[in-house]
């Protein structure tokens, strides 16, 4: 789903880019280019807790593509964005989704975008069921 049509000012144009990137670089599985979108001083924070840098939101995404495999190859059946919402330097998204083995009815994240990178993520979902 894509944002609804309005007049994005230049710097919501470019959280959208960023995201529009980051979904991408998700999709394919692509680790290091997911990682390129958070700086030196990011953090994520999950209902796991909060992590920060490089090398812990490694390790957050690493399980995540983990849990989805390559959606643009059909390892997963993906993502489906329900909502997407930008204002300023912040994106919201509500999605559902599935993995191999489980049905994410709804997840939420938030993102903070600043100088082309994300500064802050939350991630939060229902308890996956099994597919």
């Amino acid at each position: 789903m894509n944002a609804i049509a309005q007049p994005y000012t230049i710097q919501e144009q470019k959280v959208l880019e960023v995201f529009s990137r980051h979904f991408a670089a998700f999709n394919a599985g692509d680790l290091d280019a997911v990682l390129k979108d958070f700086g030196e001083h990011s953090v994520v924070m999950t209902p796991d807790g909060v992590f920060e840098g490089p090398e812990q939101i490694r390790a957050v995404y690493r399980n995540l593509l983990a849990e989805f495999g390559v959606i643009d190859r059909a390892d997963s059946p993906g993502f489906v964005l329900d909502a997407l919402h930008v204002h300023h330097e912040t994106l919201f998204i509500t999605w559902h989704a599935e993995s191999k083995h489980h049905v994410y009815p709804f997840g939420t994240d938030t993102f903070i975008c600043r100088g082309g990178q994300f500064e802050r993520q939350s991630i939060a979902f229902s308890t996956p069921q099994p597919r």
